[in-house]
């Protein structure tokens, strides 16, 4: 497989060193009051802009016209029971996506509605509640064009730096089939008509973003109930065919929900989707993996042993042993844990809550942040990967971006919490060109589960992982990074490629040792970086050092 970048700076903790056991419990430790909701959409961003994540709930599904709500987070990862704010209108509601779709800084929530007012025999919309500093609109001020569709993805579409939406169309229950469509983002505004669709009718109930192919252009997946599940790739320049790349040898599928990640000791690109035999199908949890030669067609090369109304589904590491793990839950049957292995997943669940609930989506970010890192990574850009990065990580939300060491601003790039690309807004002339991204990540991350059982409310199931390292203290092979380095102005960030502890003295001086600038740090639970003042410095050659009980090294900083 193509890698990403040429050269990139990543900086690891010892995952060794932590607890490998499933760190949720088996019970949520939180339930929202039911209230009749009906709770399909999820998102978790921080709406209100007070540095938590809040949780955004899309009510209705196919039973009732319900709100669009929020449980703001009350600034220590926990929530009161009822929503704290809800939408004026009512819709079937169906899933969500959320992003920052105007590039003011808030997160705004685009809302697929399923069915019309009249329900089934009436097409449902795509809608989007923009944020107005801190506070979403009473009601949507976009509203497209009626057509049934169950789920939207928000994404860099055109590779121009700000997200687009895809959404999944068409009616499965009464075969009513309608063309995937990308409605795209023009400074923040959106045509009632899609800008793209696909060249093939299908009823979907999911679709998401990814970079499937390798080659630093995100492409499209759908999840078909009644057909083969679609990729349609994007080519060198950015542009979505129309036309599947790819299909699912086995047809029809009759699938639910899908994610896309990294699979396997070699990251092998994969997508998968939860099989629901409620229409047909073997209902089995299925894996497809790509490399950069995507073929016509072909079969998962990974299946659940255990069939159902498998639904929400997502991957992520949740034992920090760098591997993908498997989630996924179904109607009226527990969450599941499948841990990853050196090719895609174990056969048995290494978890399963002991709960019974129609599961509609699942999602992770760090609520209470006891896990959450800052992480510097720094790309070389190539003719091929100039404008889309993948980071390590999933991001918890993006602190600075400097491309050749010149930050740039939010209008410049786009990213959706808790994925881990980033689109710049142009492409970058390659070769003398990086680009540092810092971010915040967690070691972590809090599930979070909406329900569509009116009785039983949405769920947290807090990370209980206890955040230790083990091994020497001695750092004989320490090394550190600065960047930017040559520097113009303002501050330089100091990385670690070794896991360290204690305190940490950092210190600036000229070539003849006069001290002009210290800080010291106590470095815990693997924080990496680091930063340097550098105002009013003159240009001139200057030098870093790092100490502490067991090392002591010094780099050379060029100031110009």
């Amino acid at each position: 497989m193509k890698k990403l970048i040429l050269y990139c700076f990543i900086i690891l903790p010892a995952l060794q060193g932590f607890t490998q056991n499933i760190p949720y419990p088996v019970v949520p430790d939180w339930e929202s009051t039911p209230s009749g909701h009906v709770a399909t959409g999820l998102g978790l961003a921080d709406i209100n802009g007070d540095g938590w994540k809040d949780i955004i709930v899309a009510n209705g599904n196919d039973m009732q016209r319900q709100s669009l709500v929020v449980y703001y987070n009350r600034g220590d990862g926990s929530f009161g029971s009822v929503p704290d704010w809800q939408s004026q209108d009512i819709d079937y509601h169906g899933h969500l996506a959320v992003g920052d779709l105007n590039a003011d800084g808030w997160p705004d929530v685009a809302v697929s509605v399923y069915i019309g007012t009249a329900g089934f025999g009436s097409p449902g919309k795509l809608k989007i509640y923009f944020n107005n500093a801190g506070v979403l609109e009473d009601t949507p001020s976009f509203e497209s064009n009626d057509f049934y569709t169950f789920s939207c993805a928000m994404g860099d579409a055109d590779g121009d730096g700000d997200l687009d939406i895809a959404v999944a169309a068409g009616e499965s229950y009464n075969e009513i089939y309608d063309q995937g469509k990308i409605f795209y983002n023009n400074d923040g505004v959106f045509s009632q008509t899609p800008g793209w669709t696909t060249s093939v009718s299908f009823s979907t109930l999911d679709v998401d973003f990814g970079d499937v192919d390798g080659n630093g252009k995100l492409d499209v997946v759908f999840a078909n109930e009644r057909g083969p599940n679609y990729l349609f790739l994007a080519d060198n320049s950015g542009e979505i065919s129309n036309t599947a790349s790819w299909e699912s040898s086995e047809n029809p599928v009759f699938m639910n929900s899908l994610d896309i990640g990294k699979i396997g000791e070699q990251k092998t690109t994969g997508v998968v989707f939860s099989g629901n035999n409620q229409l047909g199908g073997d209902g089995k949890i299925k894996l497809y993996t790509f490399d950069d030669e995507v073929p016509p067609a072909s079969e998962a090369v990974w299946s659940s042993q255990v069939a159902g109304y498998w639904s929400g589904i997502l991957l992520h590491d949740v034992d920090l042993d760098g591997l993908t793990d498997l989630i996924y839950g179904g109607w009226w049957l527990p969450l599941n844990i499948h841990l990853g292995n050196e090719e895609n997943f174990d056969d048995l669940p290494a978890y399963t809550s002991q709960t019974s609930s129609v599961v509609e989506a699942i999602q992770i970010a760090d609520l209470n942040q006891d896990g959450m890192e800052e992480l510097a990574e720094i790309f070389q850009v190539d003719e091929q990967y100039n404008s889309l990065f993948y980071l390590s990580h999933p991001i918890e939300s993006v602190v600075q971006v400097l491309v050749s060491d010149v930050g740039i601003g939010p209008e410049q790039y786009c990213y959706v919490p808790g994925k881990n690309w980033l689109s710049l807004s142009r492409e970058l002339v390659s070769p003398d060109v990086s680009v540092l991204i810092l971010y915040k990540y967690s070691r972590k991350g809090d599930i979070v589960v909406t329900n569509w059982d009116g009785t039983k409310g949405n769920y947290i199931f807090y990370n209980d992982t206890i955040l230790t390292s083990i091994g020497s203290n001695i750092q004989e092979d320490f090394d550190f990074r600065i960047y930017p380095n040559p520097v113009t102005t303002g501050r330089v960030v100091v990385t670690f490629n070794e896991l360290i502890h204690g305190t940490v003295h950092i210190s600036l001086t000229d070539i003849s040792g006069q001290l002009l600038n210290e800080e010291t740090k106590i470095i815990t639970k693997g924080q990496h970086t680091l930063y340097l003042d550098l105002h009013q410095i003159p240009k001139g050659v200057y030098l870093i050092r790092l100490a502490n009980d067991h090392f002591i090294k010094t780099k050379k900083l060029i100031i110009q």
